[in-house]
């Protein structure tokens, strides 16, 4: 037979029943917001959305959900009546997190706030609750693009860590491959600076590199600005270092929808990849053939 509980130890059991409610709540909310899409949508000859009635006297709407902030959604479950809870921000931000990677540190420093009872609780509902936003996918990266997929025949990427110095060193490679690759187009008919230094006619921009005047000026000023750039972004800490995101958007062209956003950041990335092609490919023409590619 189970002794009568006091009233303090009934209060503590109901306090701890309330917390544990909390999750299936947030875990209803999040599915919620996943498969959201994925019902269609009724509405009225005017476009407005049709409310569903449970009966003729009394129904209920939900405010539409998109991929928000975590300060949005938030705010769209008071305007919905959901109470916050502590484990609120956390949820919201792990959810968040499994879209945008950057968002992972977040997640820990959330989870973090929590009391230790809460995050004891957490470790032993399962690994997934908690460590899902910070589970690494290369798949779920951008980049995977068909028909190659995620595409490391020689496993360079063989972590997180390595994964995200390769992607590193693949964003710079490619964006100064997109502009050289302009660049030495453009200066095949219109080329004012580089025209081979006065040193005889223009044969062809790789050629003009090379000149003797070049020699002297051109590349110790260009190994050093390079050297400069590498310090400013390699040993600096800043927010989106993960994917060199210097926050330089005048035309803000960055979509808020994470899905969006991580549409954009592929196609910078296959533009790049197939910027060090050209690029390579142009170098090595004019080198060989001693002609101008144009």
């Amino acid at each position: 037979m189970y002794e009568p509980l006091t009233p303090g130890q009934e209060t503590t059991q109901r306090g701890t029943l309330r917390s544990f409610l909390v999750l299936p709540l947030l875990a209803g909310f999040l599915c919620g917001v996943v498969f959201f899409k994925a019902v269609p949508a009724f509405h009225n000859e005017v476009g407005e959305p049709v409310t569903m009635m449970a009966s003729p006297t009394a129904s209920m709407s939900c405010l539409r959900v998109p991929a928000l902030s975590v300060n949005a959604m938030q705010n769209t479950l008071r305007k919905n009546g959901v109470p916050p809870s502590p484990l609120e921000r956390f949820a919201l931000t792990s959810f968040a997190a499994t879209r945008d990677v950057s968002m992972r540190a977040q997640v820990k420093e959330e989870f973090s706030k929590l009391d230790p009872v809460t995050q004891g609780k957490l470790k032993k509902l399962g690994k997934e609750v908690v460590v899902r936003a910070g589970a690494f996918s290369p798949e779920d990266m951008a980049g995977v693009s068909a028909p190659l997929g995620f595409w490391d025949p020689a496993g360079f990427a063989k972590d997180e860590e390595s994964f995200i110095k390769y992607r590193q060193a693949e964003i710079k490679h490619g964006r100064v491959c997109m502009s050289s690759s302009l660049g030495m187009l453009v200066a095949e008919k219109f080329h004012p600076i580089f025209d081979n230094w006065n040193e005889g006619p223009f044969v062809s921009s790789m050629a003009s590199h090379f000149s003797e005047t070049a020699a002297k000026n051109f590349w110790p000023a260009f190994w050093i600005m390079t050297a400069g750039h590498e310090l400013a972004t390699t040993l600096q800490d800043y927010e989106g270092k993960e994917e060199f995101d210097y926050g330089f958007d005048p035309l803000n062209l960055t979509p808020e929808d994470p899905e969006k956003a991580l549409e954009y950041k592929t196609m910078e990335l296959n533009h790049g990849r197939w910027a060090m092609f050209c690029a390579a490919g142009i170098i090595a023409q004019e080198l060989v053939t001693g002609k101008s590619v144009i």
